[in-house]
């Protein structure tokens, strides 16, 4: 299916017909994707909750000087603006010039700010009217510290705002998280269960594809027009060739590292222990080390609690110094990540 406009930017409403309840987009930078949920949101008259992952960010954008608005206000001559509702949100509404040359808010609420590391702790407020939960920059940047179960968070943040529509007849709450390429198993996709899948369609270069059986679709962008001609910009041109490049305009999951993710032959190696559906072996002869989706011989089993993580942590710590030294290989990412959750 075509997810892009004829200006190249996306087309948010293409994505959002694919009908999943959740819907993540992952791309470069300045791919259209939250201008284009904006414009989505303006058009159509849908109420939305924008959501971002800490309350300082979310305080950032219930300021008018920094509102996510701007760009599209200088573009459709709509103005928007906030208005604080409590201690931690505020309301976007549609606003007029008044005589005196300020801004005044007219009608109802066309949406909310929230934040995900405050939202789990409100409870008792009715968002029945949010039709689009916009979940901006899920994906942490490299320097930030990624929040206690995030993924927990926002199945919480989600039960709050939908809580029985469906049980009424009404139509779900859907979600838009949109984010940079910077790590498949950022939390989001980590808690979720999602990094298998991610991974998968990262590997195979599949733009965009539903799961149904989960009420999940994944766009990883691919062939954005918008992303080629930025690489002619100063900013590409100098950091053309490194990390941050590769994820702004070639949207290659920037934080992850592929290196020792690779098939080996099982049988040349001794099980040691087993943590939830992945197992690391022991080389036969040499030291190294292989985790895999295959569990077999006689392996200690741990089901992946915070006791049994602890445990692991302590009793095989010499596989963290394995890791360090490159002597521990991966099936896939999936097992990668799992085996690294484990000294983070």
């Amino acid at each position: 299916m075509n997810i892009y406009l004829d200006n190249g930017y996306l087309d948010i409403g293409a994505i959002l017909s694919l009908g999943q309840p959740w819907v993540f987009v992952v791309g470069g930078r300045g791919t259209g994707k939250t201008y284009g949920a904006l414009k989505y949101v303006q058009d159509n008259n849908i109420k939305f909750m924008f959501m971002r992952r800490t309350q300082s960010q979310a305080d950032m954008i219930n300021r008018p000087e920094f509102s996510p608005f701007k760009a599209l206000e200088r573009d459709t001559n709509v103005l928007t603006g906030t208005s604080s509702v409590s201690k931690y949100n505020a309301a976007f509404y549609r606003q007029e010039w008044a005589e005196d040359g300020s801004r005044v808010n007219v009608g109802d609420p066309i949406g909310y700010t929230c934040a995900l590391s405050t939202i789990v702790n409100l409870r008792g407020f009715d968002a029945s009217d949010v039709e689009l939960l916009i979940f901006d920059e899920f994906i942490p940047e490299p320097h930030e510290r990624p929040l206690k179960h995030e993924g927990t968070g926002l199945l919480n943040a989600y039960e709050t705002i939908n809580r029985n529509r469906e049980l009424a007849g009404r139509k779900p709450l859907q979600v838009l998280a949109l984010a940079n390429a910077n790590n498949i198993s950022c939390p989001i996709f980590s808690d979720l269960g999602l990094i298998d899948l991610v991974d998968r369609q990262y590997r195979k270069h599949q733009e965009v594809k539903a799961y149904p059986d989960k009420g999940v679709a994944v766009v990883i962008l691919q062939h954005s027009r918008i992303s080629e001609a930025k690489s002619a910009t100063a900013l590409y041109k100098m950091s053309a060739g490194t990390e941050f490049a590769d994820m702004a305009l070639a949207n290659k999951f920037s934080a992850n590292d592929y290196n020792n993710v690779c098939t080996k032959p099982l049988g040349e190696y001794k099980s040691v222990f087993a943590v939830g559906d992945v197992c690391v072996y022991k080389h036969k002869s040499r030291r190294e080390y292989y985790a895999c989706r295959v569990i077999s011989g006689k392996p200690a089993k741990f089901d992946g609690t915070v006791i049994d993580m602890a445990v692991i942590k302590r009793k095989y710590d010499w596989l963290y110094f394995a890791i360090l030294d490159g002597c521990v290989y991966f099936s896939d990412y999936y097992s990668k990540a799992k085996v690294l959750d484990i000294f983070t």
